[in-house]
């Protein structure tokens, strides 16, 4: 069931961001889907009772990736994108600094921040579009 929402919600915020985005929602999308493909076999070269190296390295490079977007970006919602996918790495790094850590409690944290990062998407590109669409008529 949530493999199916996750699947979903990525489908509907990639279409979106792909038509609706402009240039930034094109990039969204090549690095979000790469970084999907990237964690599939990521995930099952470790297991959550340690730190995912592998799964980390690929959530930093999206973080990267986000952050590149964000800086060349004239709208705003790289930035929540950003920070969510920030939120994930620092997941990965308390791993490091804890010696006993919940495997459950890792694998809900790394994985929960894709859910805020595609709806921040969804709606930042909207509220993007509205405010452009809104001074093209104040003028």
């Amino acid at each position: 069931m949530l493999a199916a929402s996750f699947w979903l919600l990525t489908l509907m915020a990639c279409l979106f961001a792909a038509i609706f985005g402009g240039r930034e929602g094109r990039w969204f999308v090549g690095l979000f889907l790469s970084s999907v493909v990237l964690t599939i076999p990521a995930q099952l070269a470790g297991s959550w009772h340690a730190t995912q190296f592998w799964l980390a390295m690929v959530d930093l490079l999206l973080l990267v990736g986000l952050i590149w977007l964000m800086l060349r970006a004239t709208c705003y919602w790289p930035i929540w994108a950003a920070a969510s996918q920030f939120l994930t790495v620092l997941t990965h790094c308390v791993t490091l600094l804890l010696g006993n850590f919940s495997d459950r409690i890792y694998a809900g944290l790394s994985t929960v921040w894709v859910i805020p990062l595609l709806l921040f998407t969804i709606i930042g590109i909207e509220l993007d579009r509205k405010a452009r669409h809104d001074r093209a008529y104040a003028t």
